[in-house]
């Protein structure tokens, strides 16, 4: 009988030293679950903070398109007061050269009407030279 007690004794003792690594395995589980539920905190605010990230790349996305729009209206304004502009010098310079054409021709008139007065002068002078001569010739 002592023998059997004994058996038991060692019996309840392995199986107590069972229960004891059981025991032991179930708090390593619970800190396991413990450090899963930590790690998926950190994995949720770490979401949290991709999804505002993202939220402000896209804020930023939009505000780079609007400007971009407004720059695309400014560059349309540029464009059309480039053409106005360009369309402006062109009759500047039809101007000047519609100024010096008529400068021109007034040179030329000018110059026409000296060679006139020039000619009446020659023919002045020839018309008295002749008369000169025929008045020589008649007092000859």
């Amino acid at each position: 009988p002592v023998q059997m007690m004994m058996q038991m004794l060692q019996n309840i003792q392995g199986n107590v030293q069972n229960i004891q690594g059981k025991t032991d395995k179930i708090e390593n589980i619970e800190k396991n679950i413990e450090n899963i539920e930590k790690n998926m905190e950190d994995i949720g605010k770490r979401v949290e903070n991709i999804e505002k990230k993202t939220e402000n790349i896209e804020k930023r996305v939009e505000n780079i398109e609007k400007k971009t729009e407004e720059t695309d209206g400014k560059v349309e304004n540029l464009q059309q007061m480039i053409q106005q502009y360009d369309t402006r010098i062109k009759k500047i310079e039809d101007e000047d050269v519609q100024r010096d054409k008529m400068e021109e021709m007034d040179t030329r008139l000018t110059e026409v009407e000296r060679d006139k007065s020039g000619l009446g002068w020659e023919m002045d002078k020839s018309e008295f030279y002749l008369r000169f001569q025929n008045v020589q010739e008649e007092k000859g």
